[in-house]
């Protein structure tokens, strides 16, 4: 099934989306870490070929720890938390639970639950701007390649994503990461109904 065709409303729509959720997904993070976590703006993909998200995650480095969890609703396909191993680390440090060894126990539940906390105010913010409810799957730990992320956490062929980078740097060191939006772009123009495109 091909992909319906979006023009510069609707992009502009999705990257409002992106925006609002991610924004909201952050500022959960920030008060989880109780760090302020700045933002960059979000980037809207469309029609991106096979490969290219996996890509787009490998540039941050090979080795990424990231959280997945599906979105049922009106929004349906995948939200990823993805960070460098290193960065991955020092989160779980920050909420109390750095790694020793091999990622297990306390660490990966930390960096689950953060996972499952950005997803929740991700949908929060979202079903608040299109007036339905959105569900959220309990969420899903991987450690790999960006392509390996991809495999493990998304089981759509996605052409659409949604990308917001994060950082924040203190005395206690520096966090960078990513949290990436992939819907089922055959359920975008339902999302897209719901919002005022004017």
């Amino acid at each position: 099934m091909s992909s319906p065709p979006f023009g510069p409303r609707e992009v502009d729509a999705l990257q409002e989306l992106a925006s609002i959720g991610c924004g909201r997904a952050i500022s959960a993070l920030g008060k989880l870490t109780g760090r302020q976590i700045q933002m960059d703006v979000p980037e809207a993909w469309i029609g991106a070929g096979p490969g290219a998200i996996a890509d787009f995650l490998g540039s941050m480095g090979q080795d990424l720890v990231a959280v997945g969890v599906k979105l049922e609703g009106p929004l349906t396909g995948d939200l990823l938390l993805a960070l460098p191993e290193r960065d991955a680390e020092t989160l779980a440090a920050i909420l109390g639970f750095p790694p020793s060894g091999p990622w297990s126990g306390m660490a990966e539940s930390a960096l689950m639950e953060s996972g499952n906390i950005v997803g929740s105010a991700f949908v929060s913010a979202v079903g608040t701007l299109v007036g339905q409810k959105l569900l959220l799957s309990v969420p899903t730990f991987v450690r790999g390649s960006g392509r390996l992320c991809v495999e493990r956490l998304v089981d759509h062929a996605g052409s659409v994503a949604l990308a917001t980078r994060f950082t924040w740097a203190g005395e206690a060191g520096a966090l960078e990461g990513l949290i990436l939006v992939m819907p089922e772009p055959e359920k975008i123009a339902r999302l897209l109904a719901h919002l005022e495109l004017g």
